[in-house]
């Protein structure tokens, strides 16, 4: 009887002792449990205070552009052809403002490593704003890395001046280079949008002595050209990139006069050819030939005043 009960008393004593273990980890479980629902509680608020922080400086910023952008108009890129400098571009410039039309604000100068160094000024509340851009790179036919320094400098007015939209005149292969960024970054919704562009002596197909065959290529009424060149293929595969009907195009291009219809670099059908890129998705586009010895490639820009005169109505008149 007594080693019965010493039996049962010891039993007792090893379940109470296993009730109490129990007991232990069940709390020792719930103490964690509830450390895991502090820290997950924590980590919750802290991203809603991040996403906060960050709406919340998101409307700054948007704040920011606005009060940027209202004091700054749309400006103007003028940009030059291969082997172009600022000289290019100087006469269209200076003849804006000397007939009241804009005024040059900024000159930005792209090294060959693709640094952007900027000079001039742009006050608040300039009308009409000009912008000249050098490439001192200004030999290369990369135009893929023409189109990201384009992109760098517009991108580089965005942050600065609040710029939401710009204008854009080309010379030569300057406008092979803005097309390459319209094809590139033309659907980019953040960066800046192109609305008025000026296209002079356009060289869609390149030029003579590169492509002779351009002499000889021909134009469908909606400028289709008969031959295309690789760099001007790969532009219409991709001209879904360029913006519909938002894009106001006036192309000058020149013609000798002197039977072989170029203007001594390229042929007529190199620069027609830009209608056929641009017809289906620009909201406007004008063509002007302008024909004799002014209407030389190099002089079109630099000495021909109906090229100044044909620009300015376009782009302020």
């Amino acid at each position: 009887m007594r080693s019965l009960l010493k039996w049962g008393w010891g039993t007792l004593l090893i379940f109470s002792v296993l009730l109490a273990g129990c007991a232990a980890v069940d709390g020792q479980h719930s103490v964690a449990h509830s450390r895991v629902k502090t820290q997950k509680m924590i980590r919750l608020d802290r991203k809603k205070a991040a996403a906060a922080r960050k709406k919340t400086q998101a409307k700054k910023t948007k704040t920011r552009r606005r009060t940027h952008q209202a004091g700054y108009a749309t400006p103007t890129l003028f940009m030059h052809g291969f082997g172009g400098n600022a000289g290019s571009t100087n006469n269209l410039i200076d003849s804006a403002q000397a007939d009241g039309y804009a005024t040059r604000t900024l000159l930005a100068t792209v090294t060959p490593n693709g640094h952007v160094n900027w000079s001039g000024t742009w006050p608040k509340g300039t009308r009409h704003p000009e912008i000249q851009i050098v490439f001192r790179d200004n030999r290369n036919r990369n135009y893929h890395q023409d189109a990201r320094w384009l992109k760098r400098i517009i991108k580089q007015l965005h942050r600065r001046y609040g710029i939401t939209t710009f204008n854009y005149v080309g010379h030569s292969m300057g406008n092979t280079d803005i097309m390459m960024y319209e094809t590139l970054f033309g659907q980019r919704k953040r960066l800046p949008q192109l609305q008025k562009y000026v296209a002079i002596a356009p060289p869609m197909l390149g030029n003579i002595v590169m492509n002779p065959w351009s002499v000889h290529t021909t134009n469908a009424a909606n400028g289709r050209p008969s031959h295309f060149s690789p760099t001007f293929r790969q532009l219409v595969d991709h001209r879904r990139n360029i913006p519909n009907n938002q894009l106001q195009v006036l192309s000058i291009y020149g013609d000798l006069g002197d039977g072989a219809n170029t203007d001594g670099t390229i042929s007529v059908a190199s620069a027609r050819s830009l209608k056929f890129l641009l017809a289906n998705r620009a909201k406007s586009f004008k063509e002007i030939e302008l024909t004799g010895q002014d209407a030389a490639h190099g002089a079109l820009p630099r000495r021909n005043p109906e090229v100044v005169q044909d620009m300015e109505t376009f782009l302020w008149g």
